[in-house]
């Protein structure tokens, strides 16, 4: 059986994307950072936003004004959902303004 991968985008610059709200692969992110400064980028395991000071499970920092992208040729199991959030902290999410643009592939 030959699972097609499906995409969430954004339509305007956010802070938060609900790519599934249940169990799920993540394969691959990319997107823009629009803020003038640095922020992080935050993935987590939840069907719906979570609330600040979740702790994430994937997280990485993104240059002000930059893109990014993240790629995982084999997948990435989340067990709950798939939720990519921007933060002002690294290690636990303090969600930020709308200004990154998503795009994410999954299962």
């Amino acid at each position: 059986m030959t699972r097609v991968r499906a995409s969430a985008t954004t339509t305007a610059l956010a802070a938060s994307l609900v790519v599934k709200a249940k169990a799920g692969t993540l394969y691959g992110l990319t997107g823009d950072n629009n803020k003038s400064s640095e922020q992080f980028i935050q993935i987590h395991d939840a069907a719906s936003l979570p609330a600040d000071t979740a702790v994430p499970k994937i997280v990485f920092r993104v240059p002000a004004a930059k893109s990014f992208s993240l790629d995982y040729n084999e997948g990435r199991e989340f067990q709950v959902g798939i939720v990519v959030s921007n933060s002002s902290t690294e290690a636990t999410k303090t969600i930020g303004s709308a200004d990154c643009w998503f795009d994410v592939q999954y299962i």
